[in-house]
């Protein structure tokens, strides 16, 4: 599963579809206490969480010969679904 292309896809997808609803709580505040919760996690699980991976993901990226400011706009985008890959040579550059 781990060495699938369709599989990190999917992950890509997830990562888009949290910063979308990150997003559009900041912009239309949500109004139940469960989705309102689900949406405070997410949004301080991206907004930390990604940041940190840079300390793991500059090396890989590096290592496959990009940019940082790619390497920096994957991650903060993405997070592991994309660098992770990389490193399992799931994806090349």
């Amino acid at each position: 599963m781990l060495k699938s292309k369709s599989f990190w896809y999917v992950m890509m997808a997830g990562a888009v579809a949290g910063w979308a609803f990150a997003i559009k709580g900041l912009v239309q505040p949500f109004e139940g206490q469960v989705v309102k919760k689900a949406w405070k996690n997410v949004l301080l699980g991206w907004a930390l969480g990604h940041p940190l991976e840079l300390v793991l993901a500059v090396p890989i990226g590096k290592a496959a010969g990009l940019s940082f400011r790619r390497i920096f706009a994957k991650t903060m985008l993405l997070g592991f679904t994309w660098w992770l890959p990389l490193f399992l040579k799931v994806f090349r550059k």
